[in-house]
C-alpha cells in the first residue's frame, strides 16, 4: 500500500532565474491586505480541496492555515501574494519571510483548480521566491506531501532541492 511521505523543497535563491516565467495577459500578482483573510482562506479551502494527494491531512492543515491567515494578517513576518486574473483572485502563496522558519512557502502555491495547466502556479512560485529574495533571504522552503501535483510537477523548477521528512512541522512558529 503506497502511503504518502512528507517532502521538503529547498530553494538557493541565489539560483532563481532573473526571468520571469511567461503567463497569460490580464494577470496581477499583489500583496494581499489584512481585511482580505477571509478571501485567501477560502481559496486556500478550494484549492486544498481538489487536490486529492493531501488525503488524510488536509484537514489538519487546513484548519493550521486558516488560524495562521486569520491570525497573522497583520503580523510583521507573514505575507500574502495574490495571484488575480482581472478582479477574480484565483491563487494565493502564504509566505513567511523570517529566514529562520522551517519554511518559507506557508501555504506552497495554491491555484484553484479550472486555472491549472496555464504557467500561472509556476508564474506564482517564481514571484513568491523572487519577494522573499527581495526581503533579503538566501532560502527557502516548502512542505508538502509527496503525491500532491504540486510536488510531482511545479516545486521541482528552480534548481530545488528536495529531501524526504519524519513528519510536517507545524504552522504555529508563523505568527
Amino acid at each position: 500500500m503506497f502511503k504518502p511521505e512528507w517532502i521538503r523543497f529547498n530553494w538557493d535563491l541565489k539560483k532563481l532565474p532573473a526571468e520571469e516565467p511567461k503567463a497569460g495577459a490580464g494577470l496581477t500578482i499583489r500583496l494581499g491586505e489584512e481585511a482580505e483573510g477571509r478571501a485567501i482562506v477560502t481559496v486556500l479551502e478550494r484549492t486544498y480541496q481538489a487536490e486529492q494527494g493531501w488525503g488524510v491531512a488536509r484537514a489538519a492543515r487546513l484548519k493550521e492555515l486558516r488560524e495562521v491567515v486569520l491570525r497573522g494578517m497583520g503580523e510583521k513576518d507573514l505575507k500574502v501574494l495574490m495571484l488575480q486574473d482581472g478582479r477574480r483572485t484565483v491563487g494565493v502563496s502564504v509566505l513567511c519571510v523570517a529566514a529562520d522558519a522551517p519554511r518559507q512557502l506557508v501555504s506552497g502555491v495554491c491555484v484553484l483548480e479550472e486555472y491549472h495547466c496555464r504557467g500561472w502556479g509556476a508564474l506564482l512560485l517564481w514571484r513568491s521566491l523572487k519577494y522573499l529574495s527581495e526581503q533579503g533571504l538566501e532560502r527557502a522552503a516548502v512542505v508538502t506531501r509527496s503525491n500532491v501535483n504540486a510536488c510531482r510537477y511545479l516545486y521541482s523548477k528552480y534548481h530545488s532541492t528536495r529531501e524526504r521528512l519524519d513528519e510536517s512541522p507545524t504552522l504555529e512558529k508563523y505568527c
